[in-house]
Order: C-alpha cells, then sequence, then structure tokens
C-alpha cells in the first residue's frame, strides 16, 4: 500500500476501499472527489477524442520547436514572484513583466512595454474593450496592457504571459502554417513556457461579475472577452476550456515525470480536480506522449 501510485488508490475507493488518510495526496477531503467515484473515471480521457489529440499534437509540437518541459521553471502567485510591495506602479509591471519574460525565456530587451487605459464597461453591456495587444514596430515586439488591470497582479500576469507567448510564436516566426486556431496554441504555449498555473486560473473564474480572460487575434484581449456580461453566478472565459487547460497540464506535468506537481494546490478547486483527474488517466493508460 505504502508505494501504491495515488490514482490506484483512488480506484480503490471508487470500488468500495477506504483510503488510508496517510496516502491521500494534497488537496483531497474526507471521500474521493466526485470523479473518482466510478473506476472507469481513470481509465477515460476527460477531454474529447478530437481535442486530445489536437492537445498532444501542440504538446509534440512545441517540444520540437521550445525544447522539452524538464527543467522548466512553473511560475506560481505566490508573495515572492511580484516585485516587492506591489501596488501597480509603472516600474513594478515592467519589473513584472520582466518576470514572466524570464520564465518564458522572451528576450526582454527588444521588448517595448507600453499602456493604456480603457474606459470601464457598462454592466450587463457587451461592448468590446482592449486590455492588452501586441505588434511589431521598428523590427521590434511591442506589447500594450490596461492599467485598469493593474490592481490584480494575478490577473495581469496573465495577460502579460498570452501577449508575450504571442512574442515567441510570431514575432519569433515560429507560428506553424497548419495551426487555424493561433489564440488556442497560444494559450497552450503559455503552459509549456512555464506560465500555466496563472493563464488557467485568468481563464476560470467563479464570480458574480464573471471575471476572466482571453483574447482576440494578435493578442488583442477585449473587456468583453475579460469580464464577459453578466451570466449568473458562475462564469468562464478563454480559448481553452478548463478541461483542456486541466489535460494541457497533465500531459506537461506527465511529460516531466511529476505525476504529482507540488504547484498544483495553486490552481483553483475545478482546475485542480480536472488536473488530478487527467494525470489519474495518463497514468493508469501508460499513454505516450513523446513520439
Amino acid at each position: 500500500m505504502r508505494d501504491q501510485h495515488w490514482s490506484d488508490r483512488l480506484l480503490n475507493a471508487a470500488l468500495g476501499e477506504r483510503p488510508d488518510p496517510r496516502h491521500r495526496p494534497e488537496g483531497f477531503g474526507e471521500t474521493p472527489p466526485p470523479w473518482a467515484r466510478h473506476a472507469s473515471a481513470a481509465t477515460e480521457c476527460p477531454v474529447p477524442p478530437e481535442e486530445q489529440r489536437q492537445l498532444e499534437r501542440w504538446l509534440r509540437w512545441c517540444v520540437k520547436e521550445f525544447g522539452a518541459p524538464q527543467g522548466r521553471v512553473v511560475a506560481a502567485p505566490t508573495r515572492t514572484f511580484y516585485p516587492a510591495g506591489y501596488h501597480g506602479s509603472t516600474e513594478q509591471i515592467e519589473e513584472l513583466v520582466r518576470r514572466v519574460c524570464t520564465v518564458m525565456r522572451v528576450e526582454a530587451a527588444d521588448l517595448e512595454v507600453r499602456y493604456l487605459e480603457s474606459e470601464p464597461a457598462e454592466p450587463r453591456h457587451h461592448r468590446s474593450t482592449t486590455v492588452g495587444t501586441y505588434h511589431r514596430e521598428d523590427d521590434h515586439p511591442v506589447i500594450s496592457l490596461d492599467l485598469r488591470g493593474r490592481e490584480d497582479p494575478a490577473r495581469l500576469t496573465a495577460i502579460i504571459a498570452h501577449e508575450l507567448a504571442h512574442v515567441r510564436l510570431r514575432g519569433e516566426g515560429r507560428l506553424p502554417a497548419w495551426e487555424r486556431e493561433e489564440e488556442k496554441l497560444t494559450d497552450f504555449l503559455t503552459v509549456h513556457l512555464g506560465m500555466g498555473v496563472f493563464t488557467a486560473n485568468a481563464a476560470h473564474t467563479v464570480t458574480r461579475t464573471a471575471h476572466g480572460w482571453s483574447a482576440l487575434p494578435m493578442g488583442d484581449l477585449t473587456e468583453k472577452m475579460l469580464a464577459g456580461s453578466f451570466l449568473g453566478t458562475t462564469h468562464h472565459l478563454g480559448y481553452l476550456t478548463d478541461r483542456q487547460f486541466g489535460y494541457a497540464l497533465a500531459c506537461w506535468s506527465h511529460l516531466r515525470a511529476d505525476p504529482a506537481p507540488g504547484w498544483a494546490h495553486h490552481l483553483t478547486p475545478t482546475l485542480r480536480a480536472h488536473l488530478q483527474r487527467c494525470l489519474a488517466y495518463l497514468h493508469h493508460t501508460g499513454r505516450r506522449l513523446d513520439d
């Protein structure tokens, strides 16, 4: 029992055996999560076959284009990641950009950061307001960030990561000719380059104001996609769904030979559950992702 993988113990729990609390992975309560109630949960892929193939194709392409994930830093929303005493000054934002550049291995010396300050969108209105952009100017990359988002460093970091993924994809001339869903690949690349905790959390937020985020082609982020309209008490936005982010993070972690990543506790509960279910699936099926 001591050497048994935690996903095996979840299957045992699904079959009626009560898991030993000494072996319960971090984040699990006294009872197995809903997805562990049936033994088939760990043997069926949590995303549909077409999405599974697409996500795995992106992973293999990222490995070929940007290198294997082993040894990459995984950024997490901790106090040490943000500039000390963060209060949203432009100097602190620029330092935050540099830190994200370090994680994603972007050449910050050629990068220009600009700012815009959009007008607040009226509640329940569908007006789009740009909150972040990427383009090239005089042969160097330029990203613009909406200063209205400066008070939430985690949300701002996710936007920065998405724009910098455009820098690495389109700015470095790496965007594959066969890809027709650039923004989804851009989201996926943030995972491969170590910023997946931020972007997954920002894409999934459960609040009355339905704050989430997404992006337009070429990295134009809009307030309509960022804040959405009032859709009730739960709402999530983003080019990748919760399950897709969960499978992307799981495949990336599985390729790193890390079946119980320590950074998982920084994810929202829903995303963490998707990640754990996807990791259980990958473990039990022995799926090869490096072919």
